[in-house]
């Protein structure tokens, strides 16, 4: 499979929360023909929803019977694609999903353009579970994230007037609508771009921001998720949780350096996508955690050896039986904890 091609059009066709419900794998575009795997191939819902999708496009589906690991794996990769290269361009994005009849820009500047495309009426059913719901699952030390935008149904135009700290609040009123939100921030030329995207849909672009501002709004972004405001040489990621009207979000902000100055991507996932991430992260913890106790177990077995062959006493065994004890006891909780979830 082409993963690079897949993550494109997770980002610019299906919305990885479709991919996680529906169980598919947008697998490529060849001119009208759009191929889509499924784990299913009984499940018409999935279909149909594609079909409605692609409508826009003027495209036909054809499907491709893959199986449940090769599509929870791939989707996995895809959250994990964002930290090792960067996002895909938001303007491929426009120019995929952008109908035959777009919408004027919100005014007549040259400096911004609005960019709106519809999702198509869709039955919502069960497929993408209300934060709401989890609300319980909330760990109780998280901060809450408080966003105040006063301009949600203003011009675009207006927003490049605000201040750095206003225009975030602005941004992040946007973003944190629902599905998965993301802020891409672009240089281009002396001046700076900001576009925020839906569930892989662009929904606007703000273009011709004083280059002072764009960087400006860069560090008001370090500061909301505690990432230090010194500008960086390599590419840094930072992830933090928060709770936002009651319900539990992730924040990943990726800056880069280009040329010498930054740009930024910032990420949010909750409901299905944070849970499914959650549980690629413990998955991954559980894999190192178990190569770890391999590894102290081979030594543990080299140290037995030695020992045998020139009996020496053994400054560190006290130390080592605490850790291996303490451990023991993490691990005994953590199989309590599991044994007593409920289903």
């Amino acid at each position: 499979m082409d993963s690079d091609r897949i993550f494109q059009l997770i980002d610019t066709v299906v919305p990885f929360e479709a991919c996680l419900y529906y169980q598919v794998l947008p697998l490529s575009l060849e001119g009208n023909l759009f191929k889509l795997g499924v784990v299913d191939a009984q499940d018409d819902s999935a279909f149909d929803y594609v079909q409605r999708i692609l409508a826009y496009m003027n495209c036909s589906v054809t499907t491709e019977q893959i199986a449940s690991e090769t599509q929870r794996s791939m989707l996995s990769a895809y959250l994990l694609h964002g930290s090792q290269i960067r996002e895909p361009s938001p303007t491929q994005t426009a120019a995929v999903l952008k109908p035959k009849n777009p919408a004027p820009a919100a005014s007549g500047s040259e400096a911004e353009t609005l960019l709106s495309v519809s999702e198509p009426s869709i039955p919502a059913r069960d497929r993408f579970k209300p934060a709401s719901a989890e609300v319980d699952r909330i760990p109780p030390e998280l901060s809450v994230l408080d966003v105040e935008a006063l301009h949600l149904s203003s011009p675009v135009s207006v927003l490049a007037t605000l201040p750095a700290p206003q225009l975030l609040q602005e941004l992040l009123g946007r973003v944190l609508l629902d599905g998965i939100g993301r802020l891409f921030f672009e240089r281009h030329q002396s001046m700076g771009r900001i576009l925020w995207s839906q569930d892989g849909v662009l929904k606007s672009m703000l273009e011709g921001l004083d280059p002072v501002l764009f960087q400006e709004v860069i560090d008001e972004l370090k500061r909301l998720t505690d990432m230090p405001v010194s500008p960086v040489d390599q590419p840094k990621q930072v992830e933090v949780e928060r709770i936002y009207q009651n319900t539990h979000l992730l924040l990943r902000l990726r800056i880069m350096a280009v040329g010498g100055k930054e740009e930024a991507t910032l990420q949010v996932l909750r409901g299905a996508a944070l849970r499914f991430y959650q549980q690629q992260q413990l998955s991954t913890l559980s894999r190192d955690a178990l190569q770890l106790a391999q590894e102290l177990q081979r030594k543990v077995n080299q140290i037995r050896d030695r020992t045998r062959l020139s009996p020496s006493p053994l400054e560190g065994l006290p130390a080592l039986e605490k850790v291996v004890r303490n451990v023991d006891d993490q691990i005994e909780a953590l199989m309590h904890k599991h044994n007593h979830q409920e289903p």
